[in-house]
């Protein structure tokens, strides 16, 4: 009964360091990055937004296009299978640092991605980065206690969209933080997107790495912050 009460406790804290608003803006920068990455050199196919990539299918196939229905419709699957493996991880978890292990399937392969020429037939490589999405995705899910994705932008942009109107027409005062945090997440994403667009001008596939870096730190701060809070949780 103990070691359940402290497990609560740890998980609480681990929550809190989740869900903080630098935390949420790195990770949509990197999903903004890593999406734009995907479809521009990687058969115009989105890790991430699967509301687009149902499109991509839909046209693969009226235009008879084999390579882009694999394409689309294995990274469909690979980001599903993602977020199943999430909840398994998460319901099975012994520990505090569940999330650190979500983070490391996106990471390697936002590394190896690097190495990899664009002649390798991309439906080797998007599912997997898909998959990779989907976990960081399903790890981490909110912002301020607020609901959110940090690997696509459409729903973000629409409760940015809601609040706001609910704060300026309704003049709702409880709707201002979750504007300003939904507006910080849209821009998170559209900056890593144009960032990494630009990037890719110069550095072509190996401009992934700039996100594979960042999300390499953030990994291993987080569980750092997590270690700090355990061992002075442990001492008290």
């Amino acid at each position: 009964m103990g070691v359940k009460m402290d497990m609560d406790k740890y998980s609480v804290k681990a929550n809190k360091i989740a869900q903080t608003r630098l935390m949420a803006f790195i990770l949509t920068f990197c999903g903004g990055f890593i999406d734009a990455y995907t479809y521009m050199l990687r058969g115009h196919t989105l890790s991430a937004g699967q509301t687009g990539n149902i499109i991509f299918f839909a046209t693969s196939l009226a235009n008879g296009n084999l390579t882009g229905m694999i394409n689309r419709g294995l990274t469909i699957i690979g980001f599903i299978l993602g977020l199943i493996l999430v909840t398994l991880l998460k319901r099975y978890a012994k520990n505090a640092y569940w999330r650190i292990f979500e983070m490391i399937p996106l990471i390697v392969v936002s590394i190896v991605l690097g190495f990899l020429p664009t002649s390798i037939p991309n439906y080797f490589i998007v599912p997997i980065t898909a998959f990779g999405m989907a976990m960081q995705s399903g790890a981490f899910r909110k912002i301020e206690g607020l609901g959110y994705s940090n690997v696509f932008t459409s729903g973000n942009l629409r409760k940015t969209v809601l609040s706001w109107s609910s704060f300026y027409i309704n003049g709702d005062e409880s709707e201002k933080q979750p504007a300003q945090n939904y507006t910080l997440l849209v821009v998170a994403f559209t900056t890593g997107a144009v960032i990494s667009a630009l990037l890719q001008k110069m550095f072509q596939v190996r401009a992934i790495w700039i996100a594979s870096c960042i999300l390499v730190i953030v990994n291993l701060v987080y569980g750092l912050m997590i270690f700090r809070s355990v061992n002075d949780n442990g001492q008290n």
